[in-house]
């Protein structure tokens, strides 16, 4: 295709208002997360960020790292690339921008799987703006990631739901176990999709070759992760990285605590307009209960369509609520998403509709538009204000670790409670600070001789510290040799390195 029939199909294509309008959307998106991206390429790093990117370092370096089977690997490993190609943080975060874009066109085109090209524009909408995949987005961590791989796994499982498309269904199963291997619990959709056909198909399902045939796919793009985790941690990867925030036990109380704690938050989320919208959207999928014999007799119709919204909408949320019982953060959640966004679109959509027959066109779409930009001020303002809110947390501790790199000799050792974050900007031998005191002391006199020669402690302000800790640099009499503070004053410090070679140290 030469290059003026190439211009003539694109300006036919642009052309069509859905497609005109889909461009703009995405160029929004495009100027949102680079306007942000701007602001923060150069922002500290989080414990779980630090984590990532030591990982990367570990790989691309050959440098000294105890893996944790609660991180998985991919991430880290284009990353190490990355960090091959050019040692900067850059093309990481680069990477993290794009996907999240991405997840924009996946929902535009997952809307319009389920429903319609309005849809789809509406859903695609509010993926745009939306403050929590904008915010993680700007972090080297996994979860928006994960959103992206989510959102586009549904897409072709769907697409093989609704069209018996078996390349839609390998392709699925192929971005799935790619997603997981990002993030475990975006496997949390293959409990959507069993769930999904336990209902409309009862077992009949496992009688599908295509199934196995999927199956199959996702474990051998699985299986090198899986290998090396054998041999890594002398088991199976998954299940280690599962119980490590794993509840002992399963209780109610727990589930119903996180779930509603969520719930509680989705103002927060959404705003109370577009929370109202989509409140207003399940109600209108009563029929799925009243229905829900014909679902499971396999004449559901439309119903299996909306029953699947469902499931894409509780599962993450209640799945999340049992399995991080010890606390609760938002970007545990966001996989619940897109099925809201699909929902509220609808409903827009419906709404839409109905001005239209009765010949208000015009004051449908102004009202639509006035709401549109409410969210979108809305989404903007929380994404700016938590934005410029976290930008320098753990500051103090990325120039901490940055001033050991460039004052302290390399056979220097560190003991923190920050030590993913102090290992990756120090590039220093780095123990983590255990909380019992008689552990931390077997720790130091495991400690060679030349290790305690070059010893260092540090206390700060950004992880908790058990009194023992707190006091141990007096009552040994360590000495300070860097400070910073969170004041001009200097009155409050907020981060200490104290050298551990000093004579009432030598005995260790």
């Amino acid at each position: 295709m030469g290059l003026k029939e190439l211009m003539k199909k694109a300006n036919g294509w642009l052309k069509q208002p859905h497609n005109l309008f889909f461009l703009l959307i995405i160029l929004l998106a495009l100027i949102i997360r680079v306007y942000f991206f701007s602001q923060t390429m150069s922002q500290p790093l989080w414990w779980d960020e630090a984590e990532y990117m030591t990982m990367a370092k570990a790989w691309a370096f050959n440098m000294d790292y105890t893996f944790l089977p609660v991180r998985p690997v991919l991430l880290s490993s284009i990353t190490a690339f990355f960090f091959k190609m050019s040692y900067s943080e850059f093309l990481p975060r680069m990477f993290v921008m794009l996907l999240s874009m991405a997840s924009v066109a996946g929902m535009y085109c997952l809307g319009k799987e389920f429903y319609n090209k309005k849809v789809a524009l509406l859903a695609s909408f509010l993926m745009a703006v939306f403050w929590l995949d904008i915010f993680f987005s700007m972090r080297l961590l996994v979860d928006s990631i994960s959103l992206t791989f989510f959102i586009f796994s549904t897409l072709f499982f769907y697409k093989y739901l609704k069209n018996n498309s078996k390349k839609a269904l390998y392709m699925g199963s192929a971005i799935i176990a790619i997603g997981v291997l990002f993030r475990l619990s975006t496997g949390i959709f293959l409990v959507c999709l069993l769930l999904y056909l336990l209902f409309t198909q009862k077992l009949a399902f496992v009688k599908k070759k295509e199934l196995w045939i999927s199956g199959l796919i996702f474990l051998l793009i699985l299986s090198p992760y899986v290998i090396w985790g054998y041999m890594q941690f002398d088991g199976f990867v998954i299940t280690k990285a599962a119980a490590w925030n794993a509840p002992d036990e399963f209780t109610f109380e727990n589930l119903w605590w996180n779930s509603s704690s969520y719930f509680k938050s989705f103002p927060t989320y959404l705003s109370w307009p577009l929370l109202i919208v989509f409140l207003a959207g399940l109600v209108s999928f009563y029929k799925v209960l009243v229905g829900f014999d014909m679902i499971f007799k396999g004449k559901g119709g439309s119903l299996n369509k909306e029953l699947f919204l469902i499931l894409l909408f509780l599962i993450p949320i209640l799945f999340t609520s049992n399995s991080f019982y010890h606390h609760i953060e938002n970007r545990y959640i966001i996989t619940a998403f897109p099925a809201i966004f699909i929902i509220a679109g609808s409903v827009l959509t419906k709404f839409y509709n109905s001005m239209k027959r009765n010949k208000q066109k015009t004051l449908a779409i102004i009202l639509i538009a006035l709401f549109l930009g409410y969210i979108a001020y809305f989404q903007a303002t929380s994404a700016n204000s938590l934005i410029q809110s976290k930008a320098d947390s753990y500051g103090d501790v990325k120039r901490a670790g940055e001033w050991i790199d460039e004052n302290l000799d390399e056979s220097a050792s560190i003991i923190t409670k920050s030590w993913p974050q102090i290992m990756y900007y120090s590039n220093r031998n780095t123990i983590k600070m255990n909380k019992d005191n008689d552990v931390f002391l077997q720790q130091l006199q495991a400690l060679s001789v030349s290790d305690k020669a070059s010893l260092y402690f540090i206390i700060n302000a950004f992880e908790p510290h058990e009194q023992w800790i707190l006091s141990y640099p007096q009552e040994n009499n360590l000495s300070a040799v860097y400070v910073s503070f969170f004041d001009p004053q200097k009155s409050q410090p907020s981060l200490i390195i104290y050298n551990m070679s000093s004579p009432s140290q030598s005995s260790l």
